[in-house]
């Protein structure tokens, strides 16, 4: 059997791109985010689902913010991440992977001593955790695939608030 990959949450030339997840399984189709207003919407309209994704989605949402900054300072990069950080909390407030990415995110840009070094934590962090993230998945996929046998049924179920 052949596998490959599918990244649902990834960042593509200053772009987050999101797998759909309202789409699935009939389509697979990305949104991009250019802003964190963009990337919020998209965790709280369940684009993005699932603790991990969401917290994936939520360090490339700060990884944007400071990326795209104008800031001139480090401490007004910082008051750009603190801005960022309250837009995503408020997309999903009971996603605790979500306050996970946001504070590794920002602990990290607090490491940061000047703005360069900062922008390259920033997107490096982000990335690291998608590929975390990835790494996480495929070990489960190992794992279950030695408890499922073929010929079984898996039955899954998420139910959509509001």
């Amino acid at each position: 059997m052949t596998f490959f990959e599918v990244r649902s949450v990834e960042w593509r030339d200053g772009v987050v791109r999101l797998l759909d997840q309202n789409a699935l399984p009939w389509e697979m189709r990305y949104v991009e985010c250019r802003r964190v207003e963009e990337v919020a919407r998209a965790i709280r309209e369940m684009t993005v689902r699932g603790a991990p994704a969401i917290g994936v989605a939520a360090a490339m949402g700060i990884a944007l913010a400071v990326v795209h900054s104008n800031a001139r300072s480090l401490e007004e990069l910082l008051r750009d991440v603190s801005s960022a950080a309250e837009i995503l909390s408020k997309a999903r407030p009971t996603a605790r992977n979500l306050f996970w990415a946001i504070e590794r995110m920002i602990g990290r840009i607090r490491e940061a001593r000047s703005l360069e070094e900062a922008r390259s934590i920033a997107l490096s962090e982000a990335l690291k955790m998608a590929d975390e993230d990835v790494e996480v998945n495929k070990r489960i996929g190992d794992v279950g695939a030695t408890l499922i046998s073929d010929g079984d049924v898996i039955l899954t179920h998420c139910k959509q608030l509001g």
